[in-house]
């Protein structure tokens, strides 16, 4: 049997509590040995979920020996900061979405976990559910003929009461576009398998962020589309347009929102075929970075095989021209 992975949760974050920490614990790979709070909540957040060790400090949770890897949901604006110090301390890190603000910052990041040889992964779930690995396999088989255009949407209302959300301020990296539009980016880039030739946006802005964004892309001769908001009920869907039929996912980055189940639906002379897809991708999600920590063990830089941070480059990379073009940087 593999050892598990040992976890320390750096920031007392409702996503680890609600998302990360049980799926840690249903993989059956990890478990979670420690938390760190700047904000004075380690003890309380430790206490109610059952950690075993609380810090007052992240400095003090990345030198904690016990600690293999940690999971990053710190603002946007410090992933950076946070993912090389880990990287220097000798842990493995897995890090909220968007991993990085540029590529500025990603080049520092992958010269820090090079030379320190952990294992690095951008926490984009929605990678590992198998309604994605079906999907390629119809696009590889022709279910569709080829492919034309892809086109995505990603939206959930955020309230403005109470104290501003970090989502809506500039200086801890807000906007919908890395919130939200990182998940279309990433989804094309994968089907797409290369960097966009070409890409176009518009947003509006609000309290100096972006709240509703949309962009166009060209891959070759597929052309993408896709528009997010903070402004709309929850939608998350994508669709796949070929030459004979379309392919919709109804669920395409949160089936952990309806069982874990995916729907994809093939649309094709004149009929729809309604394929489901079970999975639990925030567990598969911890399962393959065990996996990857395992290859660095080995001696394989990133985690040898795993090409997850190929794609991660490559959405970096594109939503940051995006950025450009909708005046955002």
């Amino acid at each position: 049997m593999e050892p598990v992975v040992r976890w320390g949760i750096l920031g007392a974050a409702r996503i680890a509590r609600e998302q990360v920490i049980p799926a840690i614990r249903r993989s059956g790979a990890g478990e979670v040995v420690a938390v760190s709070s700047a904000g004075g909540r380690a003890r309380s957040y430790a206490g109610e979920l059952g950690i075993p060790r609380a810090h007052d400090t992240h400095e003090d949770l990345l030198a904690d020996a016990e600690v293999d890897a940690v999971y990053l949901a710190l603002p946007n604006s410090v992933h950076s900061a946070w993912i090389v110090a880990a990287a220097r301390a000798g842990k493995h890190v897995l890090c909220e979405k968007p991993l990085v603000l540029g590529v500025a910052q990603l080049a520092e990041v992958d010269r820090a976990v090079a030379a320190s040889g952990v294992h690095l992964a951008e926490a984009f779930m929605y990678r590992h559910h198998p309604q994605l690995e079906v999907v390629r396999e119809l696009l590889s088989a022709g279910a569709v003929g080829r492919l034309v255009a892809m086109h995505a949407r990603l939206h959930f209302s955020l309230s403005r009461t109470g104290e501003p959300d970090i989502r809506m301020r500039r200086d801890l990296g807000g906007g919908c576009l890395l919130d939200l539009g990182c998940y279309p980016v990433d989804l094309f880039g994968a089907l797409a398998a290369g960097d966009p030739d070409e890409v176009a946006a518009v947003a509006h802005r609000e309290g100096g962020v972006d709240t509703r964004t949309a962009g166009v892309l060209r891959y070759g001769d597929v052309v993408a589309t896709f528009d997010c908001s903070f402004d709309a009920p929850f939608l998350n869907t994508a669709t796949l347009v070929g030459t004979v039929g379309t392919i919709t996912l109804t669920d395409a980055f949160r089936t952990d929102l309806v069982d874990g189940v995916g729907t994809v639906l093939v649309h094709r002379d004149g009929g729809t075929k309604e394929l489901t897809v079970a999975g639990d991708h925030y567990a598969e999600q911890i399962r393959a970075f065990a996996a990857g920590v395992r290859r660095s063990g080995d001696g394989h830089a990133d985690g040898g095989a795993d090409d997850s941070h190929a794609l991660t480059r490559r959405t970096v990379r594109t939503v940051e021209r995006l950025a450009h073009a909708a005046g955002l940087a």
